[in-house]
């Protein structure tokens, strides 16, 4: 027997108690999902989309660890306590600006293809950061155009070729190629500024589909003839460069090269005046995690044991995220291309800038992913400080999500209620302090 995660069960406030855990084989090699018993007599007040979506990827990260292990970076990842200088301990801050709560004074992993709790904090700043590029060229006057590049990735390529590290080092030798040489992409297109590429994969039917969106900036928005000769030219240098390295052509009709942004554009709404940029801040994330929301809500636990062999992926495939949940409901298939794909990713940068474009545009130096994931905000108040008694209990419990929900809401007497009823004290020193700023790094 074994028990199916429900994502609508997190929020309602089930945890993974330990003797479900331990008749589910946990520890001993690869488990068969995430299993959850019992609602916790204290349940969460809150059941909005969001926060379904928050409590997925402490979840996922939870899968993360099972899958690649403890000894792992992940495995440390918001569950050590960090070698804080001053002796806080770990504490919970609250935002200023939308009330967001978050852990302070524990260890990051940094890894943004692995760990879908630091991949959200990483890719929003990288979002915010490409934002401001993108309005301070239309300020100007310029334009901003996105380009997908595809390679062949169907089942006529050969086995040895179809495996995530080689179809990523192909696309990846092609993109260099397009940008170097007589005919570079800054050649092709006309006022050309820099460019932004983001780096994507999914798995489908035909396997590994890895992909770049880029998107291209020009000093001066290209008249229809202008786009339409650029489109033509781009086109043919990188399927000349595709089939040179791999002996067969892309598909011309995944290929695109068109204006990102229609209409007016405000910071905050890249996703909303075109969507599909949206992959290019966030490595499709807040999309990704609201897919696996819906499913599991239309796909209840009873249709995971009866109905398993009907599950398909969309026309578009699965995304990392994708195959990570799909192996914490039980498909043990999902999990090893999961792991296939971090291998495959490990090093890889997400987004990357050309040389050049953040100077012209006035940009400070480009942070690492650990500085990201590591900044914190001065200002933040603190809303809650955790022994380490308690904060035991709640990582070994996989509370940490329901903990931040709960102090997102209301204060400590309310996580204290959360604790007690799963055998916790509760007895950590408190405050909650939503008017003082307290300062302070992790």
């Amino acid at each position: 027997m074994f028990y199916v995660y429900d994502i609508t069960a997190a929020v309602a406030g089930r945890v993974a108690r330990p003797q479900a855990a331990a008749r589910a084989g946990f520890g001993q090699g690869v488990p068969l999902a995430i299993y959850t018993e019992s609602p916790s007599p204290y349940p969460l007040r809150t059941s909005s989309e969001g926060a379904e979506k928050r409590l997925l990827r402490w979840e996922l990260q939870h899968q993360a660890r099972r899958l690649l292990g403890p000894k792992h970076r992940i495995g440390v990842c918001h569950r050590v306590q960090s070698q804080d200088v001053d002796g806080n301990g770990v504490r919970v801050f609250r935002r200023n600006d939308n009330g967001s709560t978050y852990y302070r004074g524990l260890m990051i992993c940094a890894n943004l293809w692995a760990c879908s709790v630091c991949s959200a904090k990483i890719s929003e700043r990288r979002r915010e950061e490409l934002e401001k590029a993108i309005s301070l060229v239309l300020d100007n006057g310029g334009g901003v155009y996105h380009m997908l590049l595809t390679i062949p990735h169907n089942l006529k390529c050969k086995a040895e070729d179809r495996t995530a590290k080689n179809l990523l080092g192909s696309l990846l030798k092609a993109y260099d190629r397009l940008c170097a040489g007589k005919y570079r992409l800054s050649v092709l297109v006309p006022g050309y500024m820099g460019s932004v590429r983001s780096l994507e994969v999914t798995h489908g039917e035909n396997g590994w589909h890895p992909h770049l969106h880029v998107l291209v900036f020009t000093d001066a928005v290209l008249d229809d003839k202008a786009l339409d000769l650029a489109h033509f030219k781009v086109w043919g240098k990188w399927e000349a460069r595709v089939h040179g390295l791999m002996g067969s052509s892309p598909s011309r009709k995944a290929f695109s090269f068109a204006p990102a942004v229609r209409g007016s554009f405000q910071a905050g709404e890249l996703e909303h005046v075109c969507p599909v940029t949206g992959y290019v801040t966030k490595f499709g994330a807040d999309h990704q995690l609201q897919k696996i929301v819906e499913d599991r809500r239309r796909w209840g636990a009873a249709d995971e044991l009866t109905k398993g062999h009907l599950k398909t992926a969309g026309r578009g495939g699965r995304s990392p995220w994708q195959l990570l949940a799909d192996y914490q409901g039980g498909d043990l298939q999902a999990g090893m291309l999961w792991r296939e794909f971090v291998e495959a990713f490990k090093g890889r940068a997400q987004l990357c800038w050309s040389r050049g474009l953040r100077a012209e545009l006035g940009l400070d130096d480009e942070q690492s992913d650990e500085q990201l994931a590591a900044a914190v905000r001065a200002d933040d108040p603190l809303a809650a400080r955790i022994s380490d008694e308690d904060w035991d209990f709640i990582w070994k419990h996989n509370l940490r999500g329901q903990v931040l929900e709960e102090l997102r809401l209301g204060d400590w007497s309310d996580v204290r209620r959360l604790l007690e009823s799963l055998g916790s004290g509760g007895r950590s020193a408190v405050r909650d302090e939503r008017s003082t700023p307290t300062a302070g790094a992790a």
